[in-house]
């Protein structure tokens, strides 16, 4: 009689302890199957995280040093080729007065000064890296946002729209503020055209504004344009062609964890005086969404070995009790001539065909109770999200964890309940099978 069959007529004579092995090992597996699967959807939504939420720096101008360093071209693409970098975005601000546009009312609208035409302009060379939209304070509704190759574009908000009946393709007249210039620049200015190619809503306000607030620094009448019209306004009037980012740029990185690196290596370069800018991190919306996600994969790390350490001496003391119950049949396997390595061997098929069982009735379980079980932390981290966030403008959107029970968490748990049953099974063997046959024969009698 071979080990296979001895195996499989000691699991069907013994359906009681069979019936309890299932069970435990089932148990065993179902835990540890959900804490791997949890990990695994823990870590691919970091990854995703990477992708699609890339933290950024920012280089400005250090006014306040009495010189600043040079933001233009250039230097935006020295950064890039120094490797990291997955997008880049100029920026400019400059304040126009908007000929033919009623803006939304402001201190100076009620006094009856020329300001109250006066609009703050956010150059960009893609608007949609701006961190109003970027961030997601402010949504595009319509349209399109402004793209590198633009010239003459805006994006304008609903409200500034609506106020002057303005879609996309429409146009509006802009020009350069005269008050303050010489009567030699002034002779210079004239009137500009932008078109409307996309119209956005302000999702979440970013500063508190008031009846007193002056029109230029009211949200709903920030318009965001192009590099290229900045600089052929801005440069009428200084009688110059301009070649500078005047608000900087963001730099965004392909892998947000790479980013303290990649900023300390661009510090050490030689090629800028450094002290005549200001370098800022903004890593912030990545790592309040990672955080949670790899403290998750964290815990379920520590709660599988927590586990499998557990599992390993539970199952090795019951498996032990058990084989001094066998000590009659082991001896008379011993007395007929089965050698102690073919018994060993019978005990690990024994263990195994109930571990695979327990493993495809664990995977059912654990597919059925998936959907639930990431309902339920996501519902756990959104409050507490939300318990952390409370004083912020922009409370963190509910976490979708997407926990896949998939051939490749079995293998993975597979591999773990074969070890563990390996282990288990050597160490409640050992003591008998390290037994000679006439010390068991007589410990029989």
């Amino acid at each position: 009689m071979g080990v296979r069959h001895r195996a499989f007529l000691y699991l069907t004579r013994n359906k009681k302890k069979a019936v309890i092995l299932l069970a435990i090992l089932t148990f065993i597996t179902t835990l540890v199957l959900l804490c791997t699967a949890v990990g695994n959807a823990a870590d691919a939504s970091v990854r995703k995280l990477r992708e699609q939420m890339g933290g950024y720096f920012k280089i400005e101008m250090d006014f306040t040093q009495g010189k600043f360093g040079r933001i233009d071209d250039t230097l935006l693409k020295n950064v890039v080729d120094a490797g990291g970098i997955k997008a880049v975005n100029g920026m400019d601000l400059q304040y126009f007065i908007t000929e033919d546009l009623k803006l939304f009312p402001g201190r100076f609208t009620a006094e009856g000064n020329v300001k109250a035409k006066l609009a703050r302009f956010l150059g960009n060379t893609d608007s949609s890296l701006n961190e109003y939209f970027m961030l997601e304070y402010y949504l595009l509704t319509d349209g399109r946002h402004v793209a590198p190759d633009d010239h003459s574009a805006a994006v304008i908000s609903d409200v500034l729209a609506k106020e002057n009946n303005l879609s996309v393709g429409d146009v509006f007249k802009v020009r350069y503020n005269e008050e303050n210039l010489t009567e030699e620049q002034r002779e210079r200015i004239t009137s500009h055209t932008l078109e409307v190619v996309g119209i956005y809503h302000i999702d979440y306000p970013q500063g508190y504004q008031s009846a007193n607030s002056a029109e230029c620094d009211i949200e709903e009448n920030f318009i965001f344009t192009d590099t290229a019209f900045i600089r052929e306004v801005y440069g009428e009037a200084a009688g110059a062609e301009i070649d500078l980012y005047t608000a900087g740029a963001a730099f965004f990185v392909e892998n947000p964890k790479e980013l303290d690196g990649i900023m300390g290596r661009l510090l050490e370069s030689a090629d800028y005086n450094w002290d005549e800018y200001v370098v800022v991190k903004n890593n912030k919306t990545y790592e309040d969404s990672a955080a949670p996600l790899e403290r998750l994969s964290g815990l379920v790390k520590m709660m599988v070995v927590v586990i499998a350490v557990v599992s390993a001496v539970m199952l090795s003391l019951i498996l032990f009790l058990w084989m001094r119950e066998r000590m009659h049949e082991i001896g008379i396997y011993l007395s007929i001539g089965i050698r102690k390595a073919e018994i060993f061997r019978q005990q690990i098929l024994e263990n195994l065909l109930a571990a695979v069982i327990a493993f495809f009735l664990a995977w059912g379980i654990s597919a059925a109770a998936a959907g639930l079980t990431g309902q339920m932390i996501a519902d756990s981290f959104s409050k507490e999200s939300a318990q952390q966030q409370a004083a912020d403008s922009k409370t963190e959107e509910t976490m979708e964890l997407q926990i896949c029970i998939g051939a490749v968490e079995l293998l993975e748990i597979a591999g773990f309940g074969f070890l563990i049953v390996l282990l288990s099974t050597s160490v409640s063997s050992v003591t008998v099978l390290r037994m000679q046959p006439k010390d068991i024969l007589a410990k029989m009698s």
